[in-house]
This record gives structure tokens, sequence and C-alpha cells, in this order.
């Protein structure tokens, strides 16, 4: 898979664009606030439907127009092309392949990618719910029919907690059959998201340790082990039996267990939404032991290993979108993080493409400037 052209219209600070693009490296270079990350979040928003930044769809079209679209060609894939537009009476449209879709989910594993921009140091260093976001994501491409499990989670949850709130005030009193109701389907969905989740971070975990040996080999005094793994409120001994049925039978058990606490509380305690995930470097919590520089290299390896994922899983070449990730990096690891990206197409944003290493000969560069490209 290789995107070979995108065109934006009143796109972040684009007004048009039509870009014909390489299938190995694309680096977009020049000053900071010129456009870089925005192409790159453009490419990303045609993977996931929205901004990988967080902002509102309303927020990405260009200041005074009224609406945006996005528009991408691809080749040597199932997807041929990707269009999105949207505009400020928030009506959003999606073609893939020249054929609307009814919901933005149905996008899911149209393109793959895995994007690494700055922001990622956070699954080390922030709480839970960006580690969950990751994961989310990247199982959502693999297997779209996730995503939708996600939403009906995430529907039941809220209405079981509007339960816990009524039942705790005296606004329901016979409550006892209703929850366990919202508790048994708490836990046929939740065990389908803990079941995915743990087994393809085990799968990651495997293929980031070797990543991480490779990358941290080059500037390590010596070699450093990285572990990665599933947390969740079911014990890691029923987890790794990867059998859904037991998972969901432990969730229910501890859902109904903890009834008069989540009362207590006003919120559901157990559950995909309360798991986590656990970097580990020498069996030590890499939040609270390791540097900034041994973080960088395990969310490197990390990324490295998602993009491995995707292929052998899904048997199609994912494409690896880079956001300024190395202006900290030093010569020895942007040597061995560039070494481990083979036969892939790949876009970097940089402001100084003297300032790290690659391979000009398999490199096609664009300057950008003021939301242009510079010819």
């Amino acid at each position: 898979m290789f995107i070979n052209n995108i065109l934006l219209e009143n796109y972040r600070n684009y007004t048009s664009l039509d870009i014909n693009l390489s299938n190995d490296v694309n680096i977009f270079y020049g000053n900071n606030g010129q456009g870089k990350t925005n192409l790159l979040e453009a490419i990303f928003f045609t993977v996931i439907g929205k901004s990988f930044r967080g902002t509102k769809d309303i927020d990405v079209i260009l200041s005074g127009k009224d609406k945006f679209s996005i528009d991408i060609s691809v080749a040597e894939d199932i997807t041929e092309s990707v269009c999105i537009k949207y505009n400020k009476n928030k009506e959003k449209y999606i073609k893939v392949n020249g054929l609307y879709l009814r919901k933005t989910g149905q996008l899911m594993g149209s393109i793959l990618a895995v994007i690494f921009s700055p922001e990622d140091m956070q699954l080390i260093s922030e709480g839970p719910s960006v580690r969950r976001k990751f994961i989310d994501i990247a199982i959502s491409q693999i297997k779209p029919t996730y995503y939708f499990d996600l939403l009906q989670y995430n529907k039941i949850l809220l209405q079981k907690n509007n339960l816990l709130k009524s039942i705790k005030y005296g606004k329901s009193k016979k409550y006892n059959g209703v929850l366990t109701v919202w508790n048994q389907q708490l836990s046929e969905v939740g065990a389908k998201i803990i079941f995915e989740r743990s087994k393809i971070i085990n799968h990651l975990s495997s293929i980031a340790k070797n990543k991480h040996l490779k990358i941290a080999e080059k500037s390590a005094e010596r070699e450093e082990n990285l572990k990665i793994l599933y947390n969740s409120g079911i014990s890691r001994e029923i987890i790794e039996e990867y059998k859904p049925e037991k998972i969901k039978n432990e969730l229910f058990y501890l859902l109904e267990s903890k009834s008069e606490r989540e009362i207590e509380r006003e919120m559901t305690l157990y559950g995909p939404h309360r798991d986590d995930i656990d970097f580990k470097l020498d069996d030590k919590d890499m939040k609270k032991f390791s540097s900034q520089g041994q973080k960088r290299t395990a969310v490197l390896s990390l990324k490295l290993a998602e993009l491995e994922l995707l292929k052998e899983i899904t048997g199609r070449k994912p494409i690896f979108l880079l956001d300024d990730v190395f202006s900290e990096l030093d010569d020895k690891r942007q040597k061995a993080f560039l070494g481990e990206i083979n036969n892939v197409q790949t876009f970097i944003s940089c402001v100084d493409i003297d300032s790290f290493k690659y391979n000009k000969n398999n490199s096609t560069l664009f300057e950008i400037k003021n939301g242009s490209i510079v010819l």
C-alpha cells in the first residue's frame, strides 16, 4: 500500500494542495508553523476519520471557510481512494473507493498507518487513557469490528453508571435485577475487548523487545530488556489463558460482587475502561524509574512493533508517519531506528533535513512554507 496523491482544500493552513508522492520516503521540511504536521495529520485523518491531535472536526477548517476536504488515492491495495468532506453544519461525508459510508467507524481498516509524534512520549509518562487509545486504534485497524465493540461497551457503561447514580439517590428502588442485566451485557462485550487487547499486547511486547534490543544496543552500555504488559482488574493468570468465556465469567463476578461499592462511588469499577498497559525495563516500572532517553527508545520500539504487527496480521503494507521525532535522537539511535524501517511508504516531517541520517537516494523532499509546497 502507498498513497500516490493527496488533495487538500481548506484544511488547517492549506487553501489548496495537490501533491504526488513517492512510494518510498517523503520528507516534508521547513520552519515551524508552516504546515508540516498539518499534512501528516490530514493523511492520518483518512485512517481514523478524525484528527490524531484530538482537535474537533470544525476546528481544522481553514479560517474564513465553511468546509474542508481530504482526497487521497492509493496504489497496490484493496483500497483505491478515500475522500472526507466536512462542513460547518457538522455534516461529514466519507467515501471509500467511491462509495459513501454510513458510519465513521466503517472507515477503520481502509488505510493502515502508524503515526509517531512528540506527543507519543505520553504513552509512558501520562495516564491510562492515552495508552488505551493507542491500543484501541491499533486493534481497530486490524479488526474493524473491534471499534464497534468499543462503541457498544461505552454505551452500556454510560447507562449502567446512570443507574448507579439513581440507586444511590433513591430514584431506583428495585435495582438488583436491572443492575445484573447491565453487568451481564458489560461482561459480554467487555470480555471481547479485554481478550483482543491482551492478545495484541502480548504480540506487540514480543516484537518490541527485539526492536528495542537493536535500537538500544547502539547507544546503551548494557543490554536492557523491554516488556509490555496488559494490566487489568482481572487476574493475569486468567487473561493469559486467552479464553474469552473465562474472562467474561470473571468480569461478571467482579461486577456483581462489588455492586455496593460501585453504588457508593457512582461508577463502574471494573472493565476495560479501567485497564492499563505497563511498560517495564528490566522488570522496573518505566514511568517511575526510566530516563527520558530510555522512554523515547521504548516508544520508538513500540511504534516499530506496531508497524510490523499490522503487516504480519493483515498481509498489507501500512504507511509510517513520523512527525518531528528525530530532533531529540542522537545519530546512533537515528540510524538504528531508520534501519528498522523496511519496504513501507514513510512520511517524515522535520525543520532541518541535515539534522538526521537518511538515504537521500530513496527520499523525495518537499519544502513546506505557509501551507504550500515550495517549487
